[in-house]
């Protein structure tokens, strides 16, 4: 080989080298600016979580999923471990862009605190927005589903999530081309897509009507799993009792309400619902709505229920003495909320029906005894976070209107009903020696009948153990009457496994 020849290899070979160590330079410079405005807007889509245990191995440049919480919510598993949370309407603290960050900006661990920049008797509250610590989360790998950061949730989890913020049915739509619905929440937006072909897809947005900035309502409010799934699945419990109600009539019947001792087992409806969430269906009793027999329990009461048939929207219940009782003891049992129920219609149709002629009879005086209560508990309302505009001004009209009225769909005047009546309570010292869970009121309506008592509802009277008996039954009634039906049967238009976008 000549000496020329030699030397064009050389700079053949010398200049290759130099544009493989330019191209190679440049696919670096490329690669780490890629792999900035990606961790730049995993940062920003997954808010706080985007640090949680990400990890930092890459095989040939595609890094392992980041993780992210493990979202559960189960009557067994609770709400990712804890059973009394905080709702926020808002989301509060850091959030990502995430669904499931969102949520957890909204359920919390613990009250939301609130900063006095001036004294009770001053005209603001200033609220202090804090940080969520669910450090106790459990992580898991994300899924990535079409650019989105997923977490993978049961229809069980979907289905609590759903009662515990108080989640109601607007929209729903299936076909062969796949399935789509919203349901609208005291926390949030909440929307099912699943898409033929395609993983089921849940998404939660925040209200675009509020701001944590001007709410004059308290930041957040607690709720218990257990006791919203229970509702849910139309079972009131007092420890070891427990009862589940019967699904809305098929027909106008008549119809005969029966107990069936520890028949929840065998019965349709929530059975499969509540051991979905780990419920013990064999420790429930059943009330079963049965054919009428004429001239059978001549002493039955006789209530009016709604009704699915398409000739009339309204049967025919007879409840004999004994199952009076049990609905007694139920209305009695009723748990204690801030918030409206997502309702098990058939839970709804016979308590309300059973209890309403009483509630009537004390309406008028439970009503009219607000705008002294709140002027009573000015103080007490103001120190728990609801802002003085509101409760120096319609506070108490809101109350009243919502007692008369009988029935509504409003999150926020329950809040104001049951924060009125705590107060009453805390006022008179009575807020730590009443059980809210459990009154002997309804009971007693059975021995006697009219409308006594409540006298301690005005300011300046004093308090007696009956009236708050009363006050209590009463107030847990009005909730009831302001609860929204849920289709407890909805799961069944679902996949087992579910992406929380």
């Amino acid at each position: 080989m000549s000496p020329s020849s030699t030397s064009t290899t050389v700079l053949n070979a010398a200049l290759s080298a130099v544009a493989i160590a330019t191209m190679l330079q440049h696919m670096m410079r490329e690669t780490s600016d890629t792999k900035e405005v990606e961790a730049q807007n995993t940062t920003k889509h997954l808010g706080p979580w985007s640090s949680a245990g990400r990890k930092a191995i890459y095989l040939w440049r595609q890094p392992s999923p980041p993780l992210g919480p493990q979202v559960t919510a189960r009557l067994a598993d609770k709400f990712c471990g804890i059973n009394d949370v905080h709702l926020s309407r808002v989301p509060h603290g850091e959030t990502g862009t995430t669904c499931w960050s969102i949520l957890l900006g909204t359920i919390h661990p613990r009250a939301l605190s609130i900063d006095f920049s001036e004294t009770v008797q001053g005209k603001a509250v200033t609220r202090t927005n804090v940080s969520n610590d669910w450090s106790q989360i459990h992580l898991v790998a994300l899924v990535n589903h079409e650019s989105q950061l997923c977490v993978k949730i049961s229809r069980a989890t979907l289905m609590t999530l759903f009662a515990l913020t108080n989640a109601r049915p607007i929209y729903r739509y299936s076909s062969a081309a796949g399935h789509r619905s919203a349901y609208p929440s005291y926390c949030g937006q909440w929307t099912i897509s699943w898409p033929i072909g395609k993983p089921c897809v849940v998404r939660f947005a925040p209200h675009d009507r509020h701001s944590a900035a001007t709410d004059v309502y308290p930041p957040s409010l607690p709720a218990r799993v257990n006791k919203c799934v229970e509702m849910m699945a139309g079972i009131v419990s007092d420890g070891a009792w427990k009862v589940a109600f019967p699904g809305r009539a098929k027909h106008a019947g008549p119809w005969l309400l029966q107990e069936r001792p520890k028949g929840f087992g065998g019965a349709h409806g929530t059975r499969h619902l509540y051991n979905m969430q780990g419920g013990k269906v064999f420790e429930v009793d059943l009330l079963a709505l049965v054919p009428w027999t004429f001239n059978e329990h001549e002493n039955a009461v006789k209530l009016e229920i709604p009704a699915l048939g398409e000739a009339t929207n309204h049967a025919v219940l007879y409840v004999p003495k004994h199952e009076a009782q049990v609905l007694a003891k139920a209305l009695d049992c009723l748990p204690w909320s801030s918030l409206p129920w997502s309702l098990h219609r058939g839970l709804k149709d016979v308590l309300l029906a059973h209890g309403k002629p009483v509630m009537n009879q004390y309406r008028v005086q439970l009503a009219s005894g607000f705008q002294a209560g709140v002027l009573a508990s000015r103080a007490a309302l103001i120190e728990r976070g609801w802002a003085s505009e509101l409760v120096d001004g319609p506070m108490a009209s809101m109350a009243e209107s919502a007692i008369l009225s009988g029935s509504g769909n409003s999150g926020d005047v329950v809040r104001i009903v049951v924060a009125i009546v705590e107060c009453l309570l805390q006022r008179v010292g009575m807020v730590d020696k009443v059980n809210l869970d459990r009154t002997d009121f309804w009971s007693r309506q059975l021995e006697t009948s009219g409308s006594s008592g409540l006298a301690a509802f005005y300011a300046g009277e004093q308090f007696r153990a009956a009236d708050m008996d009363i006050l209590v039954a009463l107030t847990k009634f009005f909730v009831l009457e302001w609860s929204q039906e849920l289709d407890y049967q909805l799961y069944h238009d679902l996949p087992v496994e579910i992406l929380l976008a």
